[in-house]
């Protein structure tokens, strides 16, 4: 029960974090100011942000890294070495941003494909 106390309690501080940071600041679609995860979305997986709504696409991306992270913390929440934590962290970070980011983007193809 106290890890699912952790895990709400990680994931509103990181969902609110990033609302503050990337949403809030990031109302109107401009091609210059463009955050890092919208790019990656853009260019490398072909999502095109405009068609689906930015600030829906800002959202989503809102809740999956607020989930990621939430996720990432319950992994090394047990753990007692502040540098095992680090390490474990850092390896598990680039393949759960990839398959993450990738599921992101078929989900956001899909719903490209139904705004038509």
């Amino acid at each position: 029960m106290s890890y699912l106390i952790y895990f709400i309690i990680f994931f509103v501080v990181i969902y609110i974090f990033y609302y503050i940071l990337y949403v809030r600041k990031q109302l109107k679609y401009n091609d210059k100011k463009l955050s890092a995860d919208v790019r990656i979305l853009e260019s490398y997986y072909k999502v095109n942000v405009k068609k689906i709504g930015y600030l829906r696409v800002l959202r989503i991306l809102n809740f999956t890294n607020a989930l990621m992270l939430s996720l990432m913390m319950m992994i090394v929440i047990n753990l007692d070495n502040y540098i095992y934590k680090f390490l474990v962290l850092l390896v598990l970070m680039i393949p759960c941003i990839w398959a993450t980011y990738y599921f992101l983007a078929k989900y956001l193809k899909y719903l490209e494909r139904k705004s038509e």
